[in-house]
């Protein structure tokens, strides 16, 4: 099985990215003490499955083991020829980890005097990928238009920690992104700043790398005293925030350079006003008028202020007709 593994893999080298065949070649070694010394003919799904059991067992995540059958099975087929028949491990039942938009604003707050805040505005405003921030070039800021267009990422290559300059993520990464004032005045600032082919860099001059940026976003994240959960879930607090704004789903999906299916499936969550509010919502719409009773569990003297104020602009945006287009209920309000 190992031989089969490691020539499936040697087949496709060219084809592949160096990170993607790394990739492979990790995922098939946690199999290999467990079945690599079995013959192909003799291989079943029953032994692949334990394998799986026991690689749970010592910590190894579901969705990891998920993308491990994914690959075992295609390099099998075409391979053998033959389907083991494998069944899927399950999904996760963990919730992936997101910051409320305090802790998002405790963070702004506080990296207001970092060396790199304008980096931090843009990547909380925006939900740029950390690669895509650190590959972004001066001219890739329109100060006059008010835009920034992402055409590239630096990405780490193990082994090696090489950083390699790529395309975005997928063709939907390629966008121009329409940005606030206060952002394009300091982006603005650091393009007219000393002379450096890439907008953010170290303090050598040479451009962020991915890896430093993530370790330099947990440190401040720890000091800022939120948790420090990494920088892609601020694209998932993004998708959610302007979602439950009222934006439509593709329009999140292009500002987030995402698929819309991709999107609606890893990236949204409903927050506890919202579920609250459909709860009521679907109460009343299946309630005779006569019968209905009680006070909405989410009316505003039962919430801070603050919140208050949240919903209420909330709805306000949600109600508002856009000119020449329909968005329907379901893209307003991704509820599960």
């Amino acid at each position: 099985m190992q031989n089969i593994c490691e020539g499936w893999v040697l087949a496709r080298e060219q084809e592949l990215e160096p990170n993607t065949v790394y990739g492979y070649r990790w995922l098939f070694g946690l199999l290999y003490p467990y079945v690599g010394g079995v013959r192909a003919s003799r291989l079943s799904a029953r032994m692949v499955e334990r394998a799986y059991r026991e690689l749970e067992k010592c910590g190894y995540s579901r969705s990891t083991l998920r993308t491990l059958n994914m690959v075992l099975a295609k390099a099998f087929l075409e391979q053998t020829g033959r389907n083991l028949g494998v069944r899927k491990p399950r999904e996760s039942d963990d919730e992936r980890p997101v910051w409320s938009l305090a802790e998002a604003r405790r963070f702004g707050d506080y990296v207001a005097e970092d060396r790199l805040y304008p980096m931090w505005r843009l990547m909380l405003v925006s939900g740029l990928r950390r690669g895509e921030l650190c590959g972004l070039r001066r001219g890739d800021l329109e100060p006059v238009q008010g835009t920034l267009t992402v055409r590239r990422q630096l990405v780490v290559e193990d082994p090696g920690s090489r950083v390699r300059v790529k395309p975005p993520k997928s063709h939907n990464g390629v966008r121009t992104l329409v940005l606030d004032p206060l952002t394009v005045e300091l982006l603005t600032a650091v393009a007219a700043g000393p002379a450096a082919r890439y907008m953010f860099t170290g303090r050598t001059g040479r451009p962020m790398r991915p890896d430093n940026l993530t370790n330099r976003f947990h440190q401040l994240a720890v000091a800022a005293t939120v948790r420090p959960i990494g920088p892609h879930q601020i694209r998932h607090l993004i998708a959610s925030s302007l979602l439950d704004a009222g934006y439509g789903v593709h329009e999140v999906a292009e500002r987030l350079g995402h698929d819309p299916a991709t999107l609606m499936r890893y990236y949204t969550r409903v927050n506890a006003t919202r579920r609250l509010q459909a709860t009521d919502c679907i109460a009343e719409l299946m309630t005779l008028p006569d019968a209905r009773s009680g006070t909405p569990r989410n009316r505003a003297d039962d919430m801070p202020q603050l919140l208050v104020h949240e919903v209420r602009k909330t709805c306000e945006v949600a109600r508002r007709p856009r000119p020449g287009k329909h968005v329907s209920r379901s893209n307003r309000s991704p509820i599960r």
